[in-house]
């Protein structure tokens, strides 16, 4: 579904990462006109003290057991990694109820979507990205930088796609499945979830789940072992 965005001069981003959340800072600034920024975090990890002069912005640092949930809107991910996020998400979906619903979508306005792309809440996409005709987009996906995504393609919840990938018409990523930069797909391809391709491969065969895979043409070449973890810990905190 296509979300509405609040245009709340703050928003609240779950989780950091020192790559990862200044561009989730700079490019909703660019988007959104976001002026102000709640940074909550849920694993202790150090802020930069200078982090907001670097970016021009307020930032506000809090952990996730003191911070107040309440009237809160414009939430999105300040990490990137496709694990990360799926971590993020759960985690503050089982201890303070924050639903896919109340995620805002920061979409670049030097990015195109065609008016037929239907996508979900926590989208991210960087500028100089395109995204053609009849493609579904599934909740917090992120698509990096000068990437071109073709007709008819699904993107699972959680895809990271990084800069300069190329996916042809008809391409199935499954959940949580990384596309490393400058990668391209050929069409009609399907890659499972929780997979990674590594950076410049031409896949040209479909792959499983749970795999890291490269090369061109892309083989797998062994298991995908950073999303066991992450399942284990999902099971754990139910």
């Amino acid at each position: 579904m296509n979300v509405d965005i609040n245009h709340s001069i703050k928003m609240t981003l779950f989780g950091y990462c020192a790559g990862n959340t200044p561009i989730v800072v700079e490019t909703a600034c660019e988007s959104l006109q976001i002026s102000g920024f709640d940074i909550v975090k849920n694993v202790n990890i150090d802020i930069p003290k200078n982090l907001a002069e670097r970016f021009g912005t307020e930032l506000n640092v809090s952990h996730a057991d003191r911070y107040s949930y309440e009237r809160i809107s414009n939430i999105h991910f300040g990490v990137l990694d496709a694990h990360l996020k799926n971590a993020v998400f759960h985690y503050f979906r089982q201890n303070f109820g924050i639903h896919k619903e109340m995620y805002t979508s920061i979409i670049h306005p030097k990015s195109h979507l065609t008016r037929s792309v239907n996508y979900e809440t926590g989208l991210l996409i960087e500028p100089m990205a395109v995204v053609s005709s009849e493609s579904k987009i599934g909740f917090g996906v992120t698509i990096k930088r000068s990437s071109s995504v073709g007709h008819h393609v699904t993107l699972g919840d959680f895809v990271t796609i990084n800069p300069g990938a190329i996916l042809s018409g008809n391409v199935t990523l499954g959940e949580g499945t990384t596309i490393g930069s400058g990668t391209t797909i050929i069409h009609n391809i399907t890659i499972g979830k929780h997979s990674l391709i590594g950076a410049g491969s031409v896949v040209t065969r479909d792959i499983p789940d749970g795999v890291v895979a490269y090369g061109n043409p892309c083989k797998v070449v062994r298991n995908y072992d950073r999303w066991e973890k992450v399942r284990i810990a999902d099971e754990a905190g139910k």
